[in-house]
């Protein structure tokens, strides 16, 4: 037996309440929006492609879009589950900001921090956000659109101020940029590996046209440019702190042959690598 009570914003579900008086399994689907779910009685746990995190009493998981199974357990004493979900919509998000900088939830969100997933304990923040939302579920009429929307922002705050703020922006910014983030992650992750800017465009599944254009918009100079200064950079650094052999240096930033990786060095730093080296 479930029962489900629900405050809408902009005709869509803003926060839930869900008790079962019964152990549940669930396998939500989450296409458009991040979801915040909140224990108020009960074990909630979660499994994703790659992760398992569960919850009890006071704690929260808050996930990203995507498809989870969710299994409900109710708590031994009370003899049912509840927790409080609430839903984040980056329309909904853009729109309670209204022309605000979003930066703020995306400047974080290609971090080494990612996950599918992140668990919150020991919030005393959100703990009260939560029970500030008790009159309004008490008395439904309280709960007007102006009011859910200065909710749903200060909710924003609440979550980017936690102890794992990272992890947490990164689930966020993949609200407004995921096809961004997905193509730095692969831009990023192959900087130094000796692929062409074909082969790149292929890992992102783009044309190299379409590429091109793409990363200019997002890294704001050519693919070309952009990765041989990182290279360079990179290599300038190993110069400076190791004993390397110069061909080791150049394959390991990504060069094709030494000749190229010299000439591109001495035209960045006016030194070959060698002497520079000295």
């Amino acid at each position: 037996m479930k029962q489900l009570e629900d405050i809408k914003l902009y005709g869509e579900p803003f926060v839930q309440i869900a008790t079962f008086k019964e152990d549940f399994r669930l396998t939500p689907k989450m296409t458009h929006d991040a979801c915040l779910a909140y224990v108020k009685a009960g074990k909630y746990e979660i499994f994703s492609a790659s992760e398992h995190i569960s919850a009890t009493y006071n704690e929260s998981i808050l996930m990203k879009c995507g498809n989870y199974i969710a299994d409900f357990q109710q708590d031994p004493e009370e003899k049912f589950f509840r927790n409080i979900v609430f839903h984040l919509y980056p329309e909904s998000i853009k729109r309670v900001f209204n022309d605000e900088d979003l930066s703020f939830l995306m400047n974080k969100a290609s971090t080494s921090e990612k996950g599918e997933a992140v668990k919150i304990t020991d919030n005393a923040l959100l703990d009260s956000f939560v029970e500030s939302l008790k009159p309004y579920f008490e008395q439904p009429q309280l709960a007007t659109e102006q009011l859910m929307e200065l909710k749903l922002k200060e909710l924003i705050y609440i979550l980017c101020e936690t102890g794992k703020g990272n992890t947490i922006h990164y689930i966020l910014g993949t609200l407004f940029q995921p096809e961004q983030i997905n193509f730095k992650n692969t831009v990023e992750a192959n900087l130094f590996n000796n692929l062409t800017i074909s082969e790149l465009a292929h890992l992102t599944t783009r044309s190299e046209s379409t590429f091109k254009r793409d990363f200019k918009k997002i890294y704001g100079v050519s693919p070309a440019k952009y990765i041989k200064t990182k290279r360079l950079e990179k290599a300038e650094k190993i110069l400076r702190t190791s004993d390397q052999s110069i061909s080791s240096v150049a394959w390991d930033c990504g060069f094709e042959n030494v000749a190229h990786f010299s000439n591109s060095f001495r035209l960045q730093y006016g030194h070959s690598p060698r002497s520079y080296r000295k």
